[in-house]
């Protein structure tokens, strides 16, 4: 049942980078730093502006942010797994 959740998550990762770049310039910034933030977290650490990473760097983060997002989904459905008592 776990797996179908970090599946989700892995698929949703992929879909969140390119969603969150046009949610935060058409719609939302405040939703687009949630979908961004392996990507802003990166940007930080590195002190390496979005506009200004390179095409390996953005292949990188966005491997990364499937994994992220991924984890948090299998967080959220190991919590909502029914516990046998």
């Amino acid at each position: 049942m776990i797996y179908i959740f970090i599946i989700f998550g892995a698929a949703f990762g992929l879909i969140a980078v390119p969603l969150g770049f046009f949610i935060g310039l058409q719609v939302s910034p405040i939703l687009a730093n949630i979908l961004l933030f392996p990507f802003i977290t990166a940007s930080w650490l590195l002190d390496v502006p979005l506009g200004e990473m390179s095409g390996l760097l953005r292949i990188c983060l966005t491997v990364l942010s499937s994994v992220v997002w991924a984890g948090l989904f299998g967080f959220v459905g190991s919590l909502l797994k029914k516990k046998p008592s």
